[in-house]
């Protein structure tokens, strides 16, 4: 098992100025890590962007989260709202179309997905010797309210293209979900559907 108490990087949110970036998860106890402090570590002689206007068209704009106009890179995470409102998603690939537009390369983090070593070096190419996230830690709960059963049909189907991308935490938080026993809460049983049609 694993001591929350003990681990220096906690859940991803988007920087650490959020303000419950200090409240604790409510089926872990973990703490919460901004990405700006992740991106110090992953790229420390780069700066960041954060929550700046990139400009298109006339007179257009889109907020990306992160944007280093050097590595031409732009970093979302996407929370929980990513996933249960199907407007957003629309809006998500929308943005990213015009971010590729402009020879952008965009990396998307999901709420769920955390920022593990593994993680880094395949969203990121970079190795770390630094233990980053610990990838036994699941980031889904039925007490979070953040789990599969709080998702709109469209981001359930998001949520299960991801994890094929990242089967070490996919089964991480099928696990933690199931030892929940409660699929109104959790929602495992539509995650696993979802997880076993793709191919």
């Amino acid at each position: 098992m694993y001591d929350v108490t003990k681990e220096k990087w906690g859940f991803l949110r988007e920087h650490s100025k959020t303000k419950d970036i200090n409240e604790r998860d409510p089926d872990t106890g973990l703490h919460r890590t901004g990405l700006d402090e992740y991106l110090k570590v992953i790229f420390p002689q780069e700066n960041w962007l954060q929550n700046k206007w990139f400009r298109y068209g006339t007179n257009k704009h889109i907020i990306p989260d992160f944007r280093n106009d050097n590595l031409k890179l732009i970093i979302e995470f996407d929370g929980i709202l990513h996933f249960t409102k199907p407007d957003q998603i629309m809006k998500d690939d929308h943005n990213q179309k015009i971010y590729e537009s402009y020879h952008y390369k965009v990396i998307r983090i999901p709420y769920f997905i955390q920022l593990t070593n593994d993680v880094v070096e395949k969203l990121f190419g970079v190795t770390l010797t630094e233990k980053l996230f610990n990838p036994d830690i699941p980031s889904l709960g039925a007490f979070g309210k953040n789990s599969p059963a709080y998702l709109c049909p469209a981001g359930l189907k998001r949520m299960a293209r991801i994890y094929k991308q990242f089967p070490q935490q996919y089964k991480v938080n099928i696990k933690a979900l199931k030892a929940v026993n409660n699929e109104y809460l959790t929602g495992v049983g539509l995650l696993e559907e979802e997880y076993n049609r793709l191919p």
